[in-house]
């Protein structure tokens, strides 16, 4: 969704917020070998409008290209058939589709379409459409507390789906799916990229402080239900897209990654790797932040959003 346009400080800065705080990174693409990393910090400021304000001014954010990284309680995201219409009716078109699906008034709703790339080998194969819905009110107060009250130069509203494909791009073999998963204080997301584009995803409903438990019986118990998530996920994957063979699971940066792993690898009988941040960006710039795997965590949404190609980089 993009909200104004002024050429800025070269790349973009992306911004989220959870209930431990604001997470913030900035990153350029340059056309060395890795995306550089310039800022990425944690700050345990409230999101209203005078953590953005604080946020604003320690970073100067009134310069830069700023994205908002929507939390998943903020948005839904919807599967559809793309309506046979012309393009510039789909909105209006989808927007009627969708209005059973949601539990309130679909003109309340401020929504934007992202298309799943189509069979190459079955032009006739009904298109199909990811549709992310938010409600107004909850786009209208982001702008207001950002850009109205705190002065913050916000262009873009995304979601951390596509953010997880940004990093996912940088991992994938030619003609092969690749599967991610990370985890945040939000929950869990996997995703199904190929070629740069995202085919599916799906939310996990476990947590990092979940993930960080001592107790071996509860830890295990917990990757049994992401274990369970995960292989009902690739059937499911491999039923939509029985074209595109899945090449590997990789696993972001999160606690007990290492010991998941293990499990996961035997469980699944499918190549499963991990990596680390500067696998796969120049952040030598950026802070002590990065380095432990809870923090490295809590920015990768904000690293993801922030690799976005296009006007601010």
């Amino acid at each position: 969704m993009q909200l104004f346009k002024k050429r800025k400080i070269p790349g973009w800065t992306a911004l989220s917020m959870s209930s431990e705080g604001l997470s913030i990174a900035h990153v350029t693409r340059t056309g060395a070998s890795k995306p550089g990393v310039s800022v990425s910090a944690l700050r345990n400021t409230p999101a209203d409008a005078a953590g953005w304000k604080s946020l604003c001014q320690e970073f100067s954010l009134d310069h830069r290209h700023c994205i908002l990284l929507l939390s998943p309680a903020e948005y839904r995201m919807l599967q559809v058939e793309a309506p046979a219409v012309p393009a510039e009716e789909l909105k209006q078109a989808v927007r009627w589709r969708i209005k059973d699906m949601l539990d309130y008034p679909a003109e309340a709703a401020t929504l934007d379409m992202v298309e799943v790339p189509a069979d190459p080998a079955n032009s006739g194969r009904q298109r199909m459409l990811y549709t992310v819905v938010a409600r107004n009110e909850v786009i209208s107060r982001h702008i207001n507390q950002m850009i109205v009250e705190a002065g913050i130069g916000l262009s873009v509203i995304d979601i951390p789906e596509l953010s997880q494909r940004n990093l996912a791009a940088l991992l994938e073999d030619e003609g092969r799916a690749l599967a991610m998963l990370s985890f945040n204080h939000q929950g869990g997301l996997l995703t199904f990229t190929a070629g740069g584009e995202l085919y599916q995803a799906r939310q996990i409903e476990v947590t990092l402080t979940q993930l960080e438990v001592e107790d071996e019986e509860r830890q295990s118990h917990i990757f049994d239900r992401i274990a369970l998530e995960l292989q009902r996920s690739l059937d499911n994957f491999e039923r939509q897209f029985p074209y595109l063979a899945v090449s590997r699971l990789v696993l972001a940066p999160f606690p007990a990654r290492e010991a998941f792993r293990e499990f996961i690898t035997a469980y699944l009988g499918l190549r499963v790797e991990s990596f680390a941040l500067d696998d796969l960006l120049e952040i030598d710039s950026a802070g002590p932040v990065m380095q432990s795997l809870t923090q490295q965590a809590q920015l990768l949404g904000v690293l993801g959003a922030a690799l976005r190609e296009g006007e601010g980089a």
